[in-house]
């Protein structure tokens, strides 16, 4: 009796992990001068991060990343509904900040005990070469320009976490989003990732990559991702993972 409720408990967490897979984009969204890479890995079998491609109004388009306190089913049930919320608002809100503060108010009301989403909304207007940051809580996103240097953008500007207060206004960045630019946004499963060690990969490495002149920037995703694999090598993965890049021709 253990061994058939133990397998029919795998069956459901398997057909879990496939719905939730079926909640995250196909693919990239296809917009001319701009390239990008995605990886999701849950920690279980499924996870509470999130991320999502949302194409706006006027030829824009939004990259959205989050990350639910805690993990496994739970998590994951919250990001399944957060996702349907973050698809409305910002596609019927122009304005981000203001999107995520509904977003935000939509997530609260539910009363979730103690859960809380850090969440970051990039939303690029390719015509105009402008990006809108909105961070709720969030790591701040790195942006590597042409040059090769790289900052951490927006942290001035971060609001609290979605889930903390029901009425908070967030306050959104702006800034060119020019040729060469490069904006990669993570959940914390990368700069926390662990060795053997117990060692940290943490920011230092992190920046240090982006900063990396001899890697392309459409190459840089994908390096990050071997870079964070073989530093864990055969250490077991610890938290939900999820990285989304985005870059300018």
């Amino acid at each position: 009796e253990q061994v058939v409720a133990q397998q029919a408990l795998k069956r459901d967490l398997e057909v879990a992990r496939e719905m939730q897979q079926a909640l995250l984009p196909k693919a990239a969204p296809d917009v001319a001068g701009y390239h990008f890479f995605q990886h999701y890995q849950a920690a279980y079998e499924v996870g509470g991060d999130y991320y999502d491609y949302v194409l706006l109004p006027e030829d824009r388009f939004a990259a959205v990343v989050g990350d639910v306190a805690g993990k496994g089913v739970s998590a994951a049930i919250l990001m399944a509904k957060l996702s349907s919320d973050v698809r409305f608002w910002l596609a019927r809100e122009p304005d981000p900040a203001v999107a995520l503060g509904k977003i935000n108010a939509a997530f609260s009301r539910h009363g979730w005990d103690d859960r809380f989403v850090t969440m970051v909304v990039a939303v690029v207007d390719p015509q105009a070469c402008e990006l809108t940051l909105v961070n709720a809580g969030h790591m701040p996103p790195l942006l590597r320009t042409i040059d090769g240097t790289v900052t951490e953008i927006g942290g001035d500007e971060a609001g609290l976490p979605l889930g903390v207060a029901d009425d908070y206004q967030y306050e959104a960045y702006r800034r060119e989003f020019l040729a060469g630019d490069f904006l990669t946004i993570f959940t914390d499963g990368f700069s926390e990732a662990m060795n053997s060690k117990r060692e940290l990969f943490g920011m230092e490495r992190l920046i240090a990559l982006c900063s990396d002149k001899g890697t392309k920037p459409e190459d840089l995703g994908p390096c990050i991702l071997d870079s964070v694999r073989k530093f864990a090598g055969d250490y077991p993965q610890s938290d939900d993972m999820c990285l989304v890049c985005f870059g300018r021709e």
